[in-house]
């Protein structure tokens, strides 16, 4: 018995049947070699061929979409180098597997199997969302939810799936249950967020209990995937769609950590001549609190986006073209870009972020900093230096904060920074002190 794997659709419907051949002959058949523009830009589905024997083959199709550039055509799995790909090749061995396990165990109780009847025993196997009752677990659907946001979001983001679907499975494994698709309602909600609320810090096993803050992302963030089970005609319980009372609701209000002009200012001045690598996360981190970009899109500054005085790119995360004039407010960002020649250093964001507190406290940024968050009832205060907060999204929180003081109109701003939702915005009118002032002094 042999399971393999294909792809329905996998070359690009623009190009004819035989100019996909004459390229696949200049490979030698290596579809690996393939020009990318010759695959299929859109996702297609993925195809179970089952060979109970050599005069049998049987073709299913599976609940999945594959984009073909990410698909490794000799291994019939998804290639490791894209985003949730170890989960989703262990849910096709789970699969196959099961197909292979189910059709022997009946073969050996029957003796003879016709097509239907094995085809019959796909079904099953894949299908399980038709099982009695419609009883789907949440392991089962969460590698085909991860492959299927692989195909539009970036790492990170896939990241806070992952990091939801734990939870889940540690929700799971406390509790003794597994947890079912439908039976997940209003009720679930509330025993899942008291269950986040005194659950161990995974970094400090003294930590009990996620902020009130992160248990809202996680909550937000499950519902996305519950909305695509539901997209999916998958059975979601309507109590999901409704408006959920809770006692860790997010706070409307946060501390914003921003850097005011003078201090801009003060850190682009400091002497790191000795400290080449600093100087040049200190180049960075400026460049960010004078452009308001974010951390992806410096790093990936290409020089030939500058025109007529401004950067003009692309923004990665939601695909839309900004403009950023190197004018006012902004026009020291052009002066560090003239100095470095235009080569924005290369690092991670981790790394970045742990450089940069090294680089505020070389400048003395040791102002002491309080911000308040809550774990359910529980007041937390923490306190910090400032430079311990510093971080590349600081940069960004800083140009909009200091614009904002500038009475720039906050619609400017969404400009600039690419914000989809002003409302993201509207926290930092409140964020400076100084602006206040200013206005109490007008009238």
């Amino acid at each position: 018995m042999k399971v393999n794997f294909y792809l329905d659709k996998p070359y690009n419907p623009e190009f004819k049947p035989e100019k996909i051949k004459q390229e696949l002959s200049k490979v030698n058949g290596k579809k690996k070699n393939l020009a990318p523009k010759f695959w299929n830009p859109s996702p297609t589905a993925l195809y179970l061929f089952f060979s109970p024997d050599k005069s049998c083959r049987i073709k299913y199709r599976t609940n999945y979409k594959i984009l073909s550039k990410n698909w490794d055509f000799e291994k019939e799995r998804l290639k490791a180098s894209i985003s949730g790909a170890l989960e989703f090749n262990v849910e096709l061995n789970n699969i196959a597997n099961l197909c292979t396990r189910e059709a022997m165990g009946k073969k050996d109780k029957n003796q003879f199997l016709s097509k239907d009847d094995y085809r019959q025993i796909i079904k099953d196997c894949i299908d399980r969302d038709n099982a009695v009752n419609n009883e789907i677990s949440i392991s089962q659907l969460k590698a085909q939810f991860l492959s299927y946001k692989a195909n539009f979001v970036k790492e990170g983001t896939l990241k806070e799936y992952r990091t939801v679907f734990k939870g889940l499975e540690d929700y799971e494994q406390q509790n003794g249950t597994k947890l079912i698709l439908r039976e997940l309602d209003s009720k679930f909600l509330d025993q899942f967020e008291v269950f986040l609320s005194k659950k161990r810090n995974t970094n400090n096993n003294e930590k009990v209990g996620l902020l009130n803050d992160t248990i809202h992302k996680y909550i937000s963030t499950l519902k996305v995937f519950l909305k695509w089970c539901n997209d999916n005609d998958y059975l979601v319980h309507p109590d999901i769609f409704k408006t959920q009372k809770t006692n860790f609701k997010k706070k409307a209000y946060n501390e914003i950590i921003a850097l005011s002009e003078k201090e801009i200012e003060k850190l682009m001045n400091h002497d790191l001549s000795d400290k080449p690598s600093m100087e040049r996360v200190r180049d960075l981190f400026c460049l960010l609190c004078y452009t308001g970009q974010r951390f992806e899109d410096l790093i990936n500054f290409d020089r030939n986006d500058i025109k007529n005085n401004a950067w003009d790119f692309i923004s990665i995360k939601v695909k839309k073209r900004v403009i950023v004039p190197f004018e006012g407010y902004i026009a020291p960002a052009k002066d560090i870009l003239e100095r470095i020649d235009y080569n924005v250093p290369k690092i991670s964001n981790q790394k970045f972020n742990e450089y940069i507190k090294t680089v505020g406290k070389l400048a003395g940024m040791n102002e002491t900093i309080k911000i308040t968050r809550y774990s359910g009832k529980q007041k937390l205060v923490i306190e910090k230096k400032k430079y311990d907060f510093l971080s590349s999204h600081v940069g960004r929180r800083s140009m909009v904060t200091n614009l904002l003081s500038r009475n720039v109109p906050i619609t400017l701003v969404q400009k600039l920074t690419g914000h989809s939702d002003i409302r993201t915005l509207m926290k930092y009118e409140s964020a400076s002190t100084d602006s206040l002032i200013d206005a109490l002094n007008k009238f």
